[in-house]
């Protein structure tokens, strides 16, 4: 039923219908532990949340759902955090959940493993900057190199008795970051744990504290990467280049299909300016998607406020990472008043004629739900 759900969304997508969603990203909390300097989550005033019960009759308006995950800020900061995500399992019966984490609070993530009522569903996501000097020194005494290993370690234990999977994000921050890479594979190896990488951006809509509820298009650019600051003069090209050439190694095959997908979008883009440093802009203007330059490709059509779905801690629905702006919320309104309103339809437009941005949370459900993962134009 879900392969068939799959492919008749897929057929949608491509011709500009408007599909239910099937992979919601849930930002449970903006509260955060960490002091990160590519993200301002713990400047941003923390704001109403979901109660678990709350958030089990907004997942009930949406259901059913393919993917759900769920985020922050640090979403184990949330004290009720194992009985919200029980919740919104039982109510969307998604195929898979998904949990990204900054691993500062190893005892909860077990806690929250015992109690969930499919465990072999879960895939944590544990963020690093690299190693120990470097990730304690951006993210602060609360979040440390030595908690992660912890939080790591204690799901690799629970992997064979539960069934969930665990990789390592690695946040390439600076250049000391993009050094570390390797020594960061290397402590995982012995766990049996992926690590894969993701590019600092230069600023976020999501999580900026002067664009948050507004448009970023300056960090929409049609070519290159709108890179943080501190990677400047770093050769992350070459690192983009070795990470393709290791990615045959990772263990999970879902993951290294989507890794090397979204590897080869991005050396592209890398490749299509000698300038891509960080503030280097770009035009927002409308794009011919039928018509991408090589460097922009692959280019999956955008599936935001289609396929995929934004949920702010209130139950509101942003547009995209990229653009905070919001078209209603799911805990006051009805799914269908959301959905087909005149700002849901006026947004769209805008995903429409946006040249497309290669952040991974929003290129993978593009990438999946209009089969271009697999079948690209």
């Amino acid at each position: 039923m879900r392969w068939l759900r799959l492919a008749l969304d897929v057929v949608q997508n491509r011709l500009g219908g408007v599909p239910r969603p099937r992979w919601c990203t849930y930002l449970v909390t903006f509260r955060c532990n960490a002091r990160c300097g590519m993200c301002d989550s713990w400047r941003m005033k923390p704001g109403s949340e979901l109660t678990p019960e709350q958030a089990a009759g907004v997942f009930g308006k949406v259901a059913p759902l393919d993917v759900v995950r769920l985020t922050g800020g640090e979403p184990f900061l949330r004290d009720d955090f194992a009985e919200l995500a029980g919740a919104v399992e039982r109510a969307a019966s998604p195929a898979v959940v998904h949990i990204t984490s900054n691993g500062s609070f190893p005892e909860r993530v077990s806690v929250l493993v015992k109690q969930f009522p499919a465990p072999a569903k879960l895939r944590f996501m544990i963020s690093v900057d690299g190693m120990p000097q470097e990730h304690d020194a951006n993210r602060g005494a609360d979040v440390t190199f030595a908690l992660v290993e912890e939080t790591v370690r204690r799901l690799v234990e629970m992997r064979r008795t539960h069934g969930l999977a665990v990789s390592v994000n690695h946040t390439i921050i600076s250049a000391r970051s993009l050094e570390d890479h390797v020594e960061v594979c290397r402590r995982f190896e012995p766990l049996g744990v992926d690590v894969h990488a993701v590019l600092a951006y230069a600023d976020s809509a999501m999580y900026g504290l002067k664009r948050f509820g507004k448009k970023a298009t300056d960090l929409i650019v049609p070519a290159g990467y709108p890179l943080h600051p501190d990677l400047a003069g770093s050769d992350v090209a070459g690192l983009v280049r070795r990470l393709l050439h290791a990615n045959e190694r990772m263990r999970d095959p879902v993951l290294r299909l989507g890794k090397r997908y979204y590897l080869r979008g991005l050396l592209n883009r890398l490749r299509s300016r000698s300038d891509n440093l960080p503030g280097a802009s770009g035009s927002s203007a409308s794009a011919e998607r039928g018509d991408s330059p090589p460097h922009h490709r692959p280019s999956p059509r955008c599936v935001a406020l289609r396929s995929h779905l934004r949920l702010l801690p209130d139950g509101s629905v942003p547009v995209c990472q990229f653009n905070t702006e919001r078209v209603g919320n799911l805990h006051r309104q009805s799914f269908e008043e959301v959905w087909h309103n005149p700002a849901a339809k006026a947004s769209r437009d805008w995903v429409d004629a946006c040249p497309g941005c290669w952040a991974e949370c929003e290129v993978m459900p593009n990438a999946l739900f209009t089969g271009d993962l697999l079948f690209p134009a």
